[in-house]
């Protein structure tokens, strides 16, 4: 665990106890669960992560890369993929360890467990080859089986030196979509209280509970919520607007060997590798549940032969299949799936056709766009058992946007000069490549050309500045919904204790809402694409007004600043595209289409009663205006492209 520069950044608030959160545990999760082995987690730190006396994997420390080079061919010795990841940071280099189990349904969605391997130029038996040996124990134990979503483990380096590693990952890996990530730092001393902290700002309370529930359903140890706590390497996801959490030790604070040469294997009931097991145990559990990973037990699983939609249509024609696998001696009763859905205004249920044995049919039903449409599926069992996907439902569910996709309306390549408000150093041109007093450089070109917006294009921002705005001209919104603010950036800024970056929104350039600031450290060393949400004040204005804010700062360390390029607006698209041939609305041309075009052939007026929010011309094959009997041939060759 690093300390951080200062300790007034450190935040002990207790937020809940978690004594009363019981939640059964999965037959899946235990089942892997019951696969951790104390003896291998035992052996991990006896003979693979140098934790003896006189070990050193701090940076220069002689057993640093033999004990990376050990996690790497561990990793790989379990069937993953695992690769060594370099990075530079604040002039200090190091190499992260990165093993993938690659998602079979969801490749791109990705859950991560991760500890930093590094130590303080001693042993550091718990602080942190305890949590390198959980991170490999349940890599032994996952990779055996297939999971839905893709789940990476992950060894950082040079945490110590401030999160470095970490950091860098982040940067490197902006564009991810990081479902979960949780930081194991310090797990194996524990003088026999059994208690575990999880630690996490606000924003991630939802895997902190998911954790907390993880714990209490398949380890021996009851754990406690605190708030934020910025010194391990949950905290640069965290900061990106991950959900993230670390998960530690309960008498971190009282261990008595912490950053000494005495945390080493030998020291005398020292290391509690019964508790670190539990605490291993519990990781694998939470993976299982949430990755959905697929341990043999006698069960029901449900699989997506289509994938699932970002988007579920207004009008009610979004369709694909799900399917029952059955599982060791399991039996479906056919029949029984069941969709539960919800807008926003209530559960409500529909039953789903079984159109093959084991196969079902969905129609996602239709509903207001710009709406959230949360929904899982739940089927039985011939012996009455219930089983859900997502298999946590309805603690989560799927989710999909009620639109027909999404448009960009507005868009600024800063090509030309747009004409923005400007303050203090802020100014447009091409940047320089300079600065990188911390952090790193500006980048010396715009992401897609030679100019940007950026605060002092010759380098880093000054000290003890006030803040300093950049102001868009006036953007018309309206009739737009579910509007998000795109743009690339490049930004160094320390922590929000000493230095601020905001974006923020107005609909009358008076009056600002913060719609982000940095809650920790940035130091870009890429160009990074940041997705906004600022529906809440865009939407449906005929004026909307975009502010960049550089400040305030403190009087001693500077970075880069803010650089902007390819600014751009997107919206839900409310109305159905015009798709010819497609004349019962599902989104495809098939036979189904037969008779709706019959229809159409018999008048506009009689169609549209007919098919109500469908397009009369979408009949029009041969692209002459109108519907006629010189329209069924084209028609006739649309046909067949399945639903």
């Amino acid at each position: 665990m690093h300390v951080r520069r200062l300790a007034a950044t450190l935040s002990l608030a207790l937020v809940a106890s978690l004594a009363a959160i019981v939640a059964p545990a999965s037959d899946m999760g235990a089942a892997a669960a019951d696969q951790v082995s104390q003896a291998n987690y035992y052996h991990l730190m006896d003979q693979w992560l140098y934790t003896h006396v006189g070990h050193s994997r701090g940076p220069s420390g002689a057993q640093h890369d033999l004990a990376r080079n050990n996690i790497r061919a561990l990793f790989q010795s379990y069937g993953l993929t695992a690769v060594l990841e370099p990075f530079t940071w604040s002039g200090q280099s190091g190499v992260n360890v990165v093993a993938t189990q690659l998602g079979v349904t969801y490749p791109d969605q990705i859950f991560i467990i991760g500890a930093h391997f590094d130590s303080v130029s001693n042993p550091g038996a718990d602080d942190n080859a305890s949590g390198c040996a959980a991170v490999l124990e349940a890599a032994r134990v996952l990779s055996a089986y297939p999971s839905e979503y893709t789940i990476k483990y992950i060894a950082f380096d040079l945490e110590e030196l401030g999160l470095y590693g970490s950091k860098a990952y982040c940067v490197a890996h902006a564009s991810d979509d990081i479902r979960g990530m949780i930081s194991l730092d310090m797990v194996a001393y524990d003088p026999f209280t059994n208690q575990a902290r999880i630690y996490g700002r606000t924003a991630s309370t939802p895997i902190k509970s998911a954790v907390a529930s993880a714990v209490l359903e398949y380890s021996n140890i009851t754990p406690t919520i605190y708030g934020t706590l910025d010194q391990s390497d949950h905290a640069p996801f965290e900061g990106r607007g991950w959900q993230a959490c670390l998960l530690i030790e309960g008498s971190v604070w009282s261990n008595p060997y912490y950053h000494t040469q005495n945390d080493n294997f030998e020291t005398p009931n020292y290391l509690n590798f019964a508790f670190a097991t539990q605490m291993t145990r519990a990781v694998v559990g939470w993976l299982v549940d949430n990755a959905e990973v697929t341990v043999p037990v006698d069960a029901l699983a449900l699989a997506y032969p289509d994938g699932l939609p970002a988007f579920a249509r207004p009008n009610g024609s979004t369709w694909f299949d799900v399917e029952v696998v059955p599982l060791g001696n399991k039996v479906p009763q056919p029949g029984s799936m069941v969709l539960h859905y919800n807008f926003g205004t209530g559960w409500q249920t529909q039953a789903l056709p079984e159109v093959e044995p084991n196969i079902y049919e969905v129609a996602l039903p239709p509903g207001p766009c710009g709406s959230t449409l949360s929904y899982f599926f739940s089927v039985m069992a011939t012996d009455g058992s219930l089983y859900t996907g997502p298999r946590t439902a309805p603690a989560t569910t799927h989710v999909a946007k009620v639109a027909y996709g999404v448009e960009t309306f507005y868009s600024q390549d800063l090509s030309s000069n747009p004409g923005w408000s400007l303050q203090g150093l802020w100014a447009y041109g091409q940047p320089a490549g300079g600065g990188g007093e911390h952090g790193s450089k500006d980048p010396n070109n715009g992401r897609t050309g030679p100019n940007v917006y950026g605060y002092n294009l010759a380098g880093d921002y000054e000290n003890n500045l006030p803040e300093r705005h950049l102001t868009s001209t006036a953007i018309n919104c309206t009739g737009r919904y579910g509007v998000r603010l795109n743009f690339w950036r490049w930004l160094g800024v320390e922590q929000p204790l000493y230095d601020h970056a905001y974006v923020r929104v107005s609909t009358n350039n008076t009056t600002w809402t913060t719609i982000w600031q940095n809650t920790a450290e940035v130091a870009d060393s890429a160009w990074q694409f940041i997705d906004l949400d600022i529906s809440s004040v865009a939407d449906n204005q005929p004026t909307v007004y975009l502010r960049w804010t550089m400040g305030t700062t403190d009087s001693s360390w500077r970075y880069c600043g803010w650089n902007i390029d390819d600014i751009a607006l997107t919206a839900l698209t409310c109305t159905a595209p015009l798709l010819t041939g497609d004349l019962n609305c599902d989104g495809a041309i098939d036979f189904d289409d037969i008779d709706p075009f019959i229809v159409a052939l018999g008048g506009q007026l009689g169609y549209e009663q007919a098919y109500p929010g469908c397009h009369w011309l979408s009949a029009d094959a041969n692209g002459d205006g109108t519907v006629t009997f010189d329209d069924i041939d084209l028609f006739v060759a649309l046909l067949g492209g399945g639903r």
